[in-house]
């Protein structure tokens, strides 16, 4: 079997999941990624901004548009941090984001390193899933959860990658959960449906509170 980069495992379950886009800027925390989306450009296109505000303003826009995943990606640190605006937006209005964030490498992890930012703190009230990558062989599992949990959950779900694990290779594959995967359709009571009915009719002056609820 031949070894892959976790990042070409990586993008194959966002493909999987029939992710179409992903918006971001490239740097050096996440080269290794952006170069694996280069590679598989004839299934899932990077969509280059200019502001990593702009890019998960993208991914909640993109969300809300089409009913699916949005994906956004940065460089970790400020760029991460820039990210929070368009996050904030996806979970006020309950939509599915992944956010992709670098992070410097494993051996400087809490060493004080330049631009080093405890992200997993940092987006704990936006996230509905947040986890630091700690190894090549979960990272495509913990990719395919986190997308799960977005959708399952209607929001966003966070992965700060350290720049090296992605670089990494393994001779493991993945099969992401995707296609087995449906969201439960709300059911409907008729006997429910038939008694409101029958109190609507009869009342004189009747209020109804309508809306998406949590």
């Amino acid at each position: 079997m031949t070894s892959k980069k976790g990042s070409d495992l990586l993008v194959s379950v966002l493909t999987d999941w029939g992710i179409k886009e992903v918006y971001g800027l490239p740097g050096d925390s996440v080269d290794t990624t952006v170069d694996a989306l280069r590679r598989q450009k004839d299934k899932i296109k990077f969509i280059q901004v200019r502001h990593e505000e702009v890019a998960s303003l993208a991914a909640s826009a993109s969300a809300k548009y089409t009913g699916k995943i949005g994906v956004c990606l940065s460089i970790g640190g400020p760029g991460a941090i820039h990210l929070l605006n368009g996050l904030y937006d996806a979970k006020m209005d309950h939509v599915p984001v992944l956010a992709l964030l670098g992070q410097v490498t494993s051996q400087s992890l809490n060493e004080g390193y330049f631009q080093e930012v405890n992200t997993p703190k940092l987006f704990d009230d936006v996230a509905v899933f947040n986890r630091t990558i700690s190894s090549v062989d979960n990272l495509a599992e913990i990719v395919d959860q986190a997308i799960r949990s977005a959708y399952e959950n209607k929001g966003v779900a966070v992965l700060t990658i350290p720049d090296d694990i992605p670089d990494q290779e393994l001779k493991t594959i993945y099969h992401s959960s995707a296609k087995a995967f449906s969201l439960a359709k709300p059911s409907i009571n008729e006997e429910q449906i038939n008694k409101a009915s029958e109190l609507i009719k009869n009342s004189q002056k009747p209020i109804a509170l309508i809306g998406l609820g949590g």
